[in-house]
């Protein structure tokens, strides 16, 4: 049944490592961009329930794809969108596509992106 279960839901470890690794990276950014290190040193940071919710605001889905992470079709990637550090990160999730701002500071980079995967369904209602 537990393997089952895995094939049709999906994993529930998230390993970002994997993730990190199978990154590709779009508008201006590389792996060696100062916000992407800011970025991955903030995701490798988060509780495994706000990781799960990472996924779910980044694919749709809080589930683990039976292959992994590295394994995502589409593949994962990061674009920047602007250097505004009022904006929130955005995602299109049928691409597995991350838009996210040239943030001024770590800081910055971990509250806007904490608003965004809390807030990413029914528009932040309780």
């Amino acid at each position: 049944p537990a393997e089952l279960e895995q094939l049709v839901c999906g994993g529930r470890v998230v390993d970002l490592s994997a993730l990190q690794a199978a990154t590709q990276y779009d508008d201006g950014y590389s792996q060696h961009s100062t916000p992407i290190r800011w970025f991955w040193e903030v995701v490798h940071s988060l509780d495994d329930a706000q990781q799960k919710r990472l996924l779910f605001f980044i694919t749709g889905s809080d589930r683990v794809p039976i292959k992994g992470l590295a394994h995502l079709s589409p593949p994962f990637v990061i674009s920047r969108n602007g250097n505004d550090s009022t904006r929130l990160p955005t995602a299109h999730t049928c691409f597995n596509h991350l838009l996210l701002p040239a943030y001024k500071d770590k800081d910055t980079m971990r509250q806007r992106l904490l608003l965004a995967i809390e807030n990413a369904e029914g528009f932040g209602l309780l």
